[in-house]
């Protein structure tokens, strides 16, 4: 019996190591698939008055669009963490994912206050003022930051789940 065990030895372990990298977000999956969708909707949204965020993301060396960099890290940082990063993580249910993703959703909640406070200052003769989807995207992102929070600290980095010694203790 022991020998027949031991020959699923290498699967028993692929298989511990697949279900100790998985996070479980229960009933906030929901609500971060939610922070997600508005997230989207906000990029969509003109992000100043004369920018939209594909053309702050398109004009990021040089353009006519009165944009501060803070405000271009903010669009760029939300999309890719925001969306890109946090779609995987609720995709593929991987702990380090989803690290990352409250990680950079955290980053990009700094730069859009950056990036609001630094549009509002910005003197130039051009509309400039933050609208109504940097405003949105910025509290979709401090949202999802706090929606990731309380599912990467349900574990720790070193958790395992208990290791099954008693099929392979000898008889």
């Amino acid at each position: 019996m022991n020998d027949e065990l031991s020959a699923y030895r290498s699967e028993f372990t692929r298989i511990e190591k697949k279900v100790a990298g998985e996070f479980r977000a229960g009933r906030r999956q929901w609500a971060l698939a939610g922070c997600v969708a508005v997230l989207v909707v906000a990029l969509l949204l003109p992000q100043t008055e004369t920018a939209a965020s594909w053309t702050v993301l398109g004009t990021w060396f040089g353009g006519h669009a009165t944009v501060t960099v803070p405000m271009r890290i903010f669009i760029s940082l939300a999309l890719v963490f925001g969306v890109v990063v946090s779609t995987a993580a609720l995709s593929l249910r991987r702990w380090r994912l989803a690290v990352a993703a409250m990680l950079g959703s955290g980053l990009s909640s700094l730069f859009g206050l950056l990036g609001y406070w630094s549009q509002n200052g910005m003197e130039t003769s051009a509309p400039h003022s933050p609208s109504f989807g940097m405003v949105l995207a910025w509290l979709a992102m401090v949202m999802l930051t706090s929606q990731w929070l309380p599912v990467v600290l349900s574990r720790s980095p070193t958790d395992i789940g208990p290791r099954p010694t008693t099929l392979f203790a000898p008889r």
